[in-house]
């Protein structure tokens, strides 16, 4: 892909040239221009084709949906923690080291320390064979752990702890009761990465359905995955109006009901 880049002071023509010079690739694509910054070394904008934003789109899409491992059909059902848990899909944690002792003992009739170099890689080997397919118990009410990052206010710094959550329909949602409501329960929806969307649902059911029409009008994130940085403005405008209309005390019918958003 051809580029051509303009200094900061020139970032108006290089959006007027983009638009209006009818330079093309050999694709029929418009050629991109990078704005850089005042000393011409930093690119702070690319100007591009709108085919050539949507295939890198569909390719981050495409990879972040390949580095997560799919459901076994041959597993029974349950929450597996290298699939189901937030830290699966972003750190891969599979914590061999338990299961070395054991299957030492069970495959070579020795210490773990004993082991040659094959014999140790054997062993791994196998014991990510089993954390793979490693099942909890499904819980009665659809319960899981969730690592939270606090929202405390008054955290000296930063930091993630185990909270247990429901499922949803919806992958990567999931909500939350906190029983120190004034009218009891208060439910918040809360993301598969650990984050906080909103809260104050008196019902279970009102804030099930705001999690589906959350799903409905934000379709292409990954709430497994997703940060703040993640929210355009776009998409926070259309997260505020959504909970807008699929309020804490039930749907406010008059609030309009959102449109899906295609794309940040």
């Amino acid at each position: 892909m051809a580029q051509i880049s303009f200094p900061l002071d020139q970032a108006n023509e290089a959006l007027d040239q983009f638009l209006n010079d009818g330079a093309r690739e050999r694709d029929g694509r418009r050629m991109a221009r990078n704005v850089l910054d005042a000393q011409n070394r930093d690119c702070l904008a690319v100007i591009i084709d709108p085919a050539e934003h949507h295939e890198l789109l569909d390719a981050r899409r495409a990879f972040h949906k390949s580095q997560q491992p799919k459901d076994d059909a041959s597993l029974p059902p349950g929450y597996r923690p290298y699939l189901h848990s937030p830290n699966a899909t972003v750190n891969r944690l599979l914590p061999t080291e338990p299961l070395n002792a054991p299957l030492a003992h069970a495959l070579f009739k020795k210490a773990f320390e004993e082991l040659t170099s094959d014999e140790r890689d054997y062993v791994t080997g196998v014991a990510i064979s089993v954390l793979l397919r490693a099942t909890f118990d499904p819980d009665s009410q659809g319960a899981v752990p969730i690592l939270m990052v606090s929202h405390s206010d008054d955290d000296p710094e930063p930091r993630q702890y185990w909270r247990l959550a429901y499922k949803t329909d919806i992958d990567g949602l999931f909500l939350r009761a906190d029983a120190n409501g004034i009218f009891g329960e208060e439910w918040s929806i809360v993301t598969g990465s650990g984050w906080r969307i909103a809260s104050g649902w008196w019902d279970r059911e009102d804030a099930g359905r705001a999690v589906a029409a959350i799903a409905r009008v934000l379709p292409y994130i990954d709430w497994m995955d997703t940060d703040p940085d993640d929210f355009t403005d776009r998409s926070k405008n259309a997260l505020a109006a959504t909970i807008r209309r699929y309020h804490y005390a039930g749907i406010r019918e008059n609030q309009s009901e959102p449109e899906p958003l295609t794309a940040h």
